[in-house]
């Protein structure tokens, strides 16, 4: 069995502290929402952003990645045949759980209208019941009392490099026991000291810095390819 974390996911409403400021205000009066409505996004929020208090500022605003990282991960056959699953584990200590039979909508608006009524709990939304949202789930809860794996690795570039291949062959020796990777879903910086306290091992698979829907991708065809 494979689970796969999207670990400090940029994804999360307003926050409190940005939710006055003029450039949130004038998205949210666009949108004909409340700011406490809308998705914290760089591209309509940086001037926000950058001139807050705001912690991991460089690390937030990109809810996108987390579009791109489940399109990669539950079209994949191994998450078709349910031997995959996958969460997302955001920067404000929410969990997403993606439930078996779930398509993402492939547009980035539909997949915020998507997430909108998840996190607004509007039970009447069919999607809702195959994507489930927990509120105040640190990483390490996640990890130890959620998912409970026999072996946990992390992908970042200031890991230990190994080619991809070499590693999965090395590590995943037992299909009987249950693996789970960790990739970063925000686009600047690296994993804090506490998320990185539950791996078992740290990797970087490339000289490049690749994207984390890259990493995704690469590491579920490894993992397909394992003998039975």
């Amino acid at each position: 069995m494979f689970s796969l974390v999207i670990a400090e996911a940029a994804l999360e409403k307003i926050p409190v502290e940005l939710a006055n400021h003029k450039s949130i205000l004038n998205h949210a009066r666009k949108l004909d929402r409340n700011p406490s409505e809308i998705f914290l996004d760089t591209s309509y929020h940086h001037a926000a952003m950058l001139n807050s208090s705001l912690k991991y500022w460089w690390k937030r605003g990109r809810p996108d990645i987390v579009h791109f990282d489940l399109l990669e991960a539950n079209s994949t056959p191994l998450f078709l045949k349910g031997k995959l699953g996958i969460y997302v584990s955001t920067i404000d200590n929410k969990l997403l759980i993606i439930k078996k039979n779930l398509r993402l909508p492939k547009s980035y608006v539909r997949f915020e209208g998507l997430m909108r009524n998840i996190y607004e709990n509007r039970d009447n939304s069919r999607s809702t019941s195959l994507i489930e949202l927990r509120e105040n789930i640190e990483f390490s809860h996640l990890i130890k009392k959620i998912i409970m794996p026999d072996i946990v690795i992390g992908f970042s570039t200031r890991g230990k490099f190994r080619k991809l291949a070499d590693l999965i062959s090395h590590h995943v020796v037992d299909q009987s026991r249950h693996y789970c990777f960790v990739v970063g879903g925000f686009q600047k910086g690296s994993f804090s000291e506490k998320t990185t306290s539950t791996f078992d091992y740290l990797y970087r698979i490339d000289n490049y810095h690749l994207e984390s829907h890259v990493v995704i991708s690469r590491l579920i065809y490894e993992c397909e390819n394992l003998p039975d």
